[in-house]
C-alpha cells in the first residue's frame, strides 16, 4: 500500500502537468528557496544530501524520521521593502509515517492609493501566504516519498485571489557512499478564486537531482536540474532563443558543501539562469553566486546565506532549526 500510495501521487502530479502551462505569472513568491542551507548551495534543489523537513516546500519526501519534533523558521531581507518568512514542524506518526507542516508569507509592504488625478486615497498592503501540509513514507531502507498540499492565497489591496496545488517527490539516499538522489513535481493545481476571473497557471516545475561525496575530495557536490517541463528558459526582453549550451546551463543548479570543523560548515553555489537575469554587462561579475555558512550552538542550527544579484544588491537569508519536543 505505500508503495502504491507514492507512485499514485507522483502518478497525479505528473498527468495534470499536462494540462498546465509552462510559464504562470502569478504566485512566483512559490518559486522562491525557503533555507539559507539551500538558497548557499545555489537554490532549489531537490537531492541535498541529508535534506530535512524544513525542505518540504522543495520535495515533501526530504521529509524523515530524524525530524520529528523539529520546527524551523527562515527570514529573508528582499530587495526594496519586501520582507518574507518561512517556517515549518515535524511530527512523527510512527509506522503511519511522517506528517509536517509549513508558512510561506511574503509582505510587499504599504503602497499609497491614488486615483487618476493623483489624489491619494489612503494606503493598501499587499501580501502572498501559502499554508502547507506534507506527508511521507519509507518505501525502503535508502527510498522515502512524500506528497503535500497548499492553500495559496494573495491580496493586493481590494484584489483577492486563492489556490490549491499539490507536489510529490521521492528521496534515495546511501549513506554508505555519500550519495543521495530525488525528483519533485511542484505546484501543480488551480485557482479557486482568480484576480479577475481569469484564471492562471501556477508555477510548475519538476526537477531532479543528485548529490554526491567523491572520494578524497572535501566537498558533498549537489546538481539539480530544474524546469524540465520547460525547455525555453528566456529571460524578459529576449526576443530570440539562447544558444543550445546557454540554455541547458539556464536549468543548472550546482552548489557544495564541506565541514570546516565539527559544528561548522561552508556552503558555496551558482545559479546561471539567475547569472542572466541580474547580470549587468559583458564584463564578468558575481550574479548568481551564493555562499553560506552552518553552525551549531547546543540545540540550534543557525544557517546564513548570500545570494548575489550583481549591481542590483544581493539576498540575505537567516534560518534556525531545533528541536522542540521529543517523542
Amino acid at each position: 500500500m505505500r508503495l502504491l500510495t507514492s507512485l499514485l501521487i507522483l502518478l497525479v502530479a505528473t498527468q495534470l502537468t499536462t494540462a498546465q502551462s509552462n510559464t504562470s505569472n502569478i504566485f512566483r513568491f512559490l518559486e522562491l528557496t525557503p533555507t539559507a542551507a539551500s538558497a548557499a548551495l545555489g537554490g532549489n534543489h531537490v537531492a541535498v544530501y541529508d535534506g530535512d523537513f524544513s525542505l518540504i516546500h522543495l520535495n515533501p519526501a526530504y521529509l524523515g524520521e530524524d525530524d520529528s519534533g523539529h520546527a524551523s523558521a527562515s527570514y529573508i531581507n528582499f530587495l526594496a521593502d519586501v520582507n518574507m518568512g518561512f517556517t515549518s514542524m515535524a511530527y512523527d506518526l510512527g509506522s503511519k509515517g511522517m506528517l509536517a507542516a509549513g508558512i510561506r508569507y511574503v509582505g510587499y509592504g504599504e503602497f499609497d492609493r491614488l486615483d487618476e488625478d493623483g489624489n491619494n486615497l489612503g494606503n493598501f498592503s499587499a501580501n502572498d501566504v501559502s499554508l502547507t501540509g506534507a506527508y511521507s513514507i519509507i518505501l525502503n531502507e535508502n527510498l522515502r516519498a512524500g506528497g503535500a498540499l497548499d492553500v495559496i492565497y494573495s491580496s493586493y489591496a481590494t484584489f483577492k485571489s486563492m489556490a490549491l496545488a499539490v507536489s510529490g517527490g521521492v528521496y534515495y539516499q546511501d549513506e554508505t557512499n555519500n550519495f543521495s538522489a530525488g525528483i519533485s513535481v511542484r505546484n501543480v493545481g488551480t485557482q479557486v478564486k482568480a484576480f479577475d476571473d481569469n484564471r492562471e497557471p501556477l508555477p510548475l516545475d519538476i526537477s531532479a537531482g543528485i548529490s554526491k561525496k567523491p572520494e578524497a575530495f572535501p566537498f558533498q557536490l549537489i546538481l539539480t536540474l530544474k524546469q524540465l517541463n520547460n525547455w525555453d528558459m528566456r529571460i524578459f526582453g529576449e526576443t530570440e532563443r539562447p544558444t543550445f549550451a546557454n540554455n541547458l546551463f539556464r536549468h543548472v543548479l550546482f552548489g557544495g558543501e564541506t565541514n570546516v570543523a565539527e559544528v561548522m560548515r561552508v556552503r558555496l553555489g551558482y545559479d546561471h539562469y539567475l547569472h542572466e537575469q541580474t547580470k549587468t554587462g559583458k564584463n564578468f561579475d558575481l550574479a548568481g553566486l551564493a555562499f553560506g555558512i552552518g553552525f551549531d550552538i547546543k540545540n540550534f542550527t543557525f544557517d546564513l546565506s548570500r545570494n548575489s544579484y550583481s549591481k542590483l544588491g544581493g539576498i540575505t537569508r537567516l534560518s534556525i532549526k531545533t528541536s522542540i519536543f521529543e517523542q
